[in-house]
């Protein structure tokens, strides 16, 4: 049987979720100590955990009727390959009349979700390691082995991945209709190209978040709420929130080299984040925060920027 690939129209955005910045999140767990060394198990059941986070979310926002319709249509031009026009006819009108509930939910919208799915790339590694990585893919440019340095690079990547593939509302049901006319004309072959074409419109959209950002925006809320614990003194929870600001410095080193932004653009915030140790338990102190959250949201606003 022939495999059809949808040729997706693609574009890239960095995001980061929407409860964020400075949200307590299950990324947070995985540097409650600080001072320790995390594991990979650890690493992966909580970036696990995020990833269903996610998708619980994201998948509120797909509609059923869109979903089914997409799996409609791919399964009537399976119908149409096995000289079944019959069954795709069936499949069809069915995939017509819930277009038309979309269509009659949304007369405006332009895409609706159908379907989604999210991919976890994460590089273990300390900033130590990212750079003997990225000294190696030089080393081996330097020699001219492009396809080896690829490999390399194609491992330096610390991020969630989500895709959410919509139908274009303004061409998928009347191609839908036109297939229909043409399988009562007995035109099933044209019927089929129809089909083919237009599973082919639709529209993909990869959303990735960076995680060690997300990590580091967890550090510095968990330092945050320390600081303004009552139980503790001041001079443990300095020690505490000083932990905290230095392992989100290490998140965000490890964010810079993986080109999440350039260097520029984490030099305000580290030195945002610099700046609680001299403020800490004083009037200075909230102002701070402010600053800090702030220089962390410019660094977010400025690197979502659509790849084009």
């Amino acid at each position: 049987m022939k495999t059809h690939i949808h040729k997706l129209a693609t574009y890239t955005a960095l995001v980061l979720v929407s409860t964020l910045p400075f949200s307590v999140d299950v990324l947070a767990d995985v540097e409650k100590k600080p001072s320790s060394v995390t594991s990979s198990s650890s690493t992966d059941k909580n970036s696990s955990a995020f990833k269903r986070k996610v998708l619980t979310e994201k998948n509120q926002q797909i509609v059923s009727e869109a979903r089914d319709s997409v799996s409609g249509t791919q399964q009537a031009l399976m119908n149409l390959e096995k000289n079944d026009p019959k069954a795709a006819l069936a499949i069809l009108q069915d995939v017509s009349k819930k277009l038309s509930i979309i269509l009659a939910k949304n007369p405006d919208l332009a895409l609706v979700s159908a379907d989604i799915e999210a991919d976890i790339f994460d590089f273990e590694g300390d900033a130590k390691a990212i750079k003997k990585e990225l000294k190696q893919a030089d080393d081996l440019l330097d020699s001219g082995k492009l396809q080896s340095a690829r490999q390399v690079l194609a491992e330096l990547a610390s991020e969630m991945r989500i895709t959410t593939i919509s139908i274009p509302l303004n061409t998928f049901p009347l191609a839908i209709k036109n297939a229909v006319t043409l399988i009562d004309a007995g035109k099933t072959s044209e019927a089929a190209s129809v089909l083919d074409e237009v599973l082919n419109t639709l529209v993909e959209r990869t959303e990735i978040i960076p995680l060690p950002i997300l990590r580091a925006e967890a550090l510095l809320t968990e330092a945050s709420i320390v600081e303004h614990k009552e139980d503790m003194s001041k001079e443990k929870s300095r020690a505490e929130v000083l932990k905290f600001a230095d392992a989100a410095k290490e998140k965000l080193k490890i964010a810079e080299l993986l080109g999440y932004g350039g260097k520029d653009d984490y030099k305000l915030l580290y030195t945002a984040i610099d700046e609680i140790k001299e403020t800490m338990h004083s009037e200075k102190s909230a102002a701070t925060w402010e600053k800090v959250k702030q220089t962390l949201t410019d660094l977010r606003n400025k690197i979502i920027q659509p790849k084009k």
